[in-house]
């Protein structure tokens, strides 16, 4: 009896706390956006990202790194048939399952060259097919500094305009980006 009375009092008590005290924050209110506000959800977002000691690199400078004819080694982690309907043009693709044997992948992985930079790419929002490759090629000895995961992904790379190819794009696209 004591212990029904004891967490009635305790869920009551609950209840009583304010929203205020929650750890989520309180919607924006349109129009109401600060400086402040803004680097702090900006900072908030990067927290939230998966594997946030991975670094990556802008969509942007790996294009530039392209067009200077810099060593660079673009990977698709996307499954076979993904990467075939559509892809950066050049990627190699190397598929991200996290139920293979870590021996294999490991294996496909030590093929790729430790002298150039090697961006893994997904078709995820924040990397999260990507970035556990990146930490992979670090394992297996890569420099921190040669692998990193591309910001934003295939969607990204794709609302710049850079080039692709892939059997589901238009002929036009095709194209352009061949």
């Amino acid at each position: 009896m004591k212990a029904q009375i004891l967490a009635g009092i305790v869920l009551g008590s609950l209840a009583l706390i304010p929203a205020a005290a929650s750890a989520r924050p309180l919607p924006k209110k349109s129009g109401q956006a600060s400086s402040t506000a803004k680097s702090t959800d900006t900072a908030s977002a990067s927290d939230k990202l998966p594997f946030p000691d991975v670094p990556r690199i802008t969509a942007q400078e790996v294009e530039r790194r392209i067009a200077e004819k810099q060593d660079v080694v673009i990977v698709d982690t996307d499954d076979s048939m993904t990467y075939g309907a559509e892809h950066i043009k050049g990627a190699v693709n190397i598929t991200y399952d996290p139920t293979q044997d870590v021996t294999t992948e490991d294996q496909t992985l030590q093929a790729l060259p430790g002298d150039k930079l090697i961006v893994f790419y997904c078709n995820c929002p924040h990397e999260e097919d990507s970035a556990p490759l990146v930490k992979e090629m670090w394992q297996l000895g890569y420099a921190h500094d040669k692998v990193k995961a591309l910001e934003g992904g295939l969607t990204r790379w794709e609302q710049l305009g850079y080039p692709l190819s892939g059997t589901d794009l238009p002929k036009s696209t095709q194209e352009k980006g061949q």
